[in-house]
């Protein structure tokens, strides 16, 4: 069992891919819903989509995947699961370190360019 341990946290890597692009998408969404919008077919312009919040919050799975990995982290925390739960999430959090560590850079170059124009 304890040679398969690495093979568990590479799958919990993989996972992360596919986490954290759905957080991040409803993320994007709650930002998109929430902020104010304009245009010829939104209405008035300086509208916010407030009535959608509620849909894009319930009917989306990224609330579920987060709230999915705190329990499961707090029960690992708590040693109430078994040590292949550990390396899944060791291997999990690192996929959305690396990730966010990637997109936070990149962003920062973005803003670094934008500024020098």
């Amino acid at each position: 069992m304890e040679t398969a341990l690495p093979l568990i946290a590479i799958c919990g890597f993989f996972t992360g891919g596919l986490a954290f692009q759905q957080v991040l998408r409803w993320i994007a969404l709650l930002w998109a819903v929430t902020a104010k919008q304009g245009g010829d077919f939104l209405g008035p312009p300086r509208r916010r989509l407030l009535w959608v919040v509620p849909f894009v919050v319930l009917f989306h799975p990224g609330l579920y995947i987060i709230g999915g990995l705190v329990v499961v982290t707090g029960f690992c925390v708590l040693n109430r699961l078994g040590g292949g739960w550990v390396w899944f999430l060791m291997g999990l959090y690192i996929y959305f370190i690396v990730s966010g560590l990637s997109i936070a850079s990149r962003y920062r170059r973005l803003r670094r360019r934008s500024r020098s124009r």
